[in-house]
């Protein structure tokens, strides 16, 4: 269907006007942009992590654009942390973060920070690991109107002595 009309689109803008019915002064440019997948891709290395209370842990999360695509690399990136509870059906936000600004909420304020080992990385580093940390949690990379996630499992054992 996509490319029929834009065979459709082409085939008008092309198409040799005839004097007798050609009005416009001026030609038209049309851009079209085919939606061959996604433009923004995040992935976690791992799915799961393993670390013990007490303990500081790395949640991994990168993200990939694809650079050729219009309007890439124009808006800022912005990263959110959130962790889902055992029902899925809500959401508590542990960090965010967007160009310079950075913010963490509730418990993790003082623990958490982006790794930052490359521009691509969005991996979260959790200090001083409680009971209360274990559980699912959800990397989301937006940038403009694009945006896709990875969900990390953070499981506890044991005690750092």
């Amino acid at each position: 269907m996509k490319s029929l009309l834009l065979l459709v689109l082409i085939s008008i803008c092309w198409a040799d006007h005839q004097p007798d019915n050609y009005t416009l002064d001026h030609d038209r440019v049309i851009h079209i942009q085919a939606e061959n997948g996604p433009r923004l891709l995040v992935e976690a290395e791992q799915a799961r992590v393993v670390s013990y209370r007490g303990g500081n842990v790395t949640l991994p999360c990168k993200f990939y654009r694809d650079p050729t695509a219009f309007g890439s690399g124009t808006h800022k990136i912005r990263i959110k942390w959130t962790k889902l509870t055992s029902d899925y059906l809500k959401e508590v936000d542990v960090f965010v973060s967007m160009g310079y600004h950075r913010k963490a909420y509730g418990d993790y304020q003082g623990r958490v920070f982006l790794k930052g080992g490359s521009d691509n990385d969005a991996s979260l580093v959790i200090a001083d690991l409680t009971l209360d940390d274990y559980g699912k949690y959800k990397c989301e990379v937006i940038e403009g109107l694009e945006d896709d996630t990875a969900i990390v499992t953070l499981d506890l054992q044991g005690r750092y002595l």
